[in-house]
């Protein structure tokens, strides 16, 4: 049985790491890396292998268990972030193949992401055990629900597909998915001349999985340079949107000793901040804190609807979100699809539906000047004070900006937390509505094929 001054020893040195993003490495007494694991905060992970006597252990599992009965030591090692960490983690099992990683695993293995660079549109597949096929192979990683958020964060920084089809065989016969609609992939089943680009992509998220980030990143800085010198400025904003993305994914991440309640509060802080600022660039008498969204989806002239969606002190207020089919427009009008929706929200408020109280103390609508016009009017035509703005995106399909009813525009970029909470409140309503859409279209879809039938049901709107 393990010393009880080397527990107590072990779980003092562990009280003193940092809630920092690491990795740590446990030894037993000839010095051996018997483990090795990475934490969002190490201070937190590490120190609860030591929270019980060497008598009763800990509340993991037997193998567990065994294994914190063999630790003598630990090292750690701080990082910039929790991605890092995975990729070092990965590195450093590699390189000591630590006994109780094996044995700790699941019946599956460690996953592993495979990529066949062979392709002409290479993907991303997580799987169990690599093969002998001629494929890349990138790990393995310590857990697959790690591996996908992993995954999943490259692909969306770096703008890779995540949808899963086959893009050579789509290429050009369909309209691009939902991803393409909220800025997260540049629609590479839309272009054959979008292949090279697609590559390019693909290795650089390779290059991010193998710790590579400060070659790409001058790599990339370098080909951007280029792209500005020959005047090809589309091509420059795609390598400095990667640049920025492999920015963030390297970004600190820092915590600190303070109890829940202080972080709650600071979170307050900055969300009053961010509404106080709201406050005083779109010149408001008050603090907005409940916001309502608007927008309209439709792929033609049927199934057009609507959607609102509901933020509450920078939160989504999802059991508030409402969504509604046209019934007085026939074929494409937005202006008087979006006119509909909000009049019939505002005629359910005043006939006293308690499912549309209370009145929101902003309107932003997913358009420009033209939409919110449209909105203001009405408003003055009900006698209903509230205040309007058109959402505005950038080519590419990003939000930059506010816009009033007069055309005034109101820039995001200079406040950072502004522009991530109108981005999120924009692509939000925009998700809401296409999928009430989409649901609607497969319901039409069903009812003209009896025999696709299934119990699939779209929801009924407001």
């Amino acid at each position: 049985m393990r010393n009880t001054n080397v527990f107590e020893e072990l779980r003092e040195k562990a009280s003193k790491l940092p809630l920092l993003p690491g990795v740590y490495l446990m030894k037993d007494e000839q010095g051996t890396v018997i483990y090795v694991g990475k934490a969002a905060r190490l201070k937190n992970r590490v120190i609860s292998y030591f929270h019980k006597s060497p008598e009763l252990l800990s509340n993991h599992d037997i193998k567990t268990d065994l294994m914190v009965s063999k630790i003598a030591d630990f090292d750690a090692i701080i990082v910039e972030s929790e991605f890092e960490a995975l990729i070092l983690e990965n590195s450093l099992i590699k390189e000591y193949m630590p006994k109780y990683n094996i044995k700790l695993r699941d019946d599956k293995g460690y996953p592993v992401i495979r990529v066949d660079v062979k392709t002409e549109y290479p993907a991303f597949k997580i799987v169990s055990i690599p093969a002998d096929d001629g494929a890349l192979y990138l790990g393995p990683y310590g857990g697959r629900q790690d591996t996908r958020k992993a995954l999943a964060a490259v692909s969306k920084a770096l703008l890779v597909p995540t949808c899963g089809k086959n893009i050579k065989q789509i290429l050009g016969k369909q309209r691009p998915c939902l991803n393409f609609d909220l800025g997260n992939c540049r629609g590479y089943c839309q272009k054959k001349e979008l292949a090279d680009d697609y590559r390019n992509a693909i290795a650089a998220a390779i290059d991010v999985f193998q710790g590579k980030t400060g070659s790409l990143a001058k790599k990339l800085t370098k080909d951007m340079a280029t792209a500005s010198d020959n005047l090809d400025f589309e091509v420059a904003a795609i390598y400095r949107d990667r640049i920025n993305a492999i920015k963030v994914l390297q970004q600190k991440q820092f915590f600190t000793e303070e109890p829940i309640e202080e972080h709650a509060a600071l979170y307050k802080e900055k969300i009053l901040k961010t509404h106080q600022w709201l406050e005083k660039a779109l010149k408001l008498d008050s603090i907005p804190n409940r916001i309502e969204a608007y927008d309209i989806s439709n792929t033609g002239s049927s199934n057009i609807v609507g959607g609102m969606v509901v933020f509450v002190k920078g939160k989504p207020l999802k059991k508030d979100y409402r969504r509604f089919k046209i019934r007085t427009k026939k074929g494409q009008d937005d202006y008087g699809s979006m006119k509909e929706v909000v009049s019939r929200r505002l005629k359910r408020f005043i006939s006293g539906d308690e499912k549309f109280k209370p009145l929101p103390d902003i309107i932003f609508i997913d358009g420009g000047v033209n939409h919110a016009s449209v909105i203001s009017n009405l408003l003055t035509e009900m006698d209903i004070k509230i205040p309007v703005f058109g959402m505005v995106k950038d080519e590419k399909h990003k939000t930059r900006a506010l816009v009033t009813p007069s055309g005034e525009e109101i820039g995001l970029a200079a406040n950072p937390a502004v522009y991530a909470l109108i981005g999120t409140i924009q692509d939000e309503t925009h998700r809401y509505a296409i999928q009430y859409h989409r649901s609607l279209q497969s319901k039409t879809m069903l009812n003209r094929n009896p025999r696709l039938k299934t119990d699939a049901k779209a929801s009924k709107g407001d």
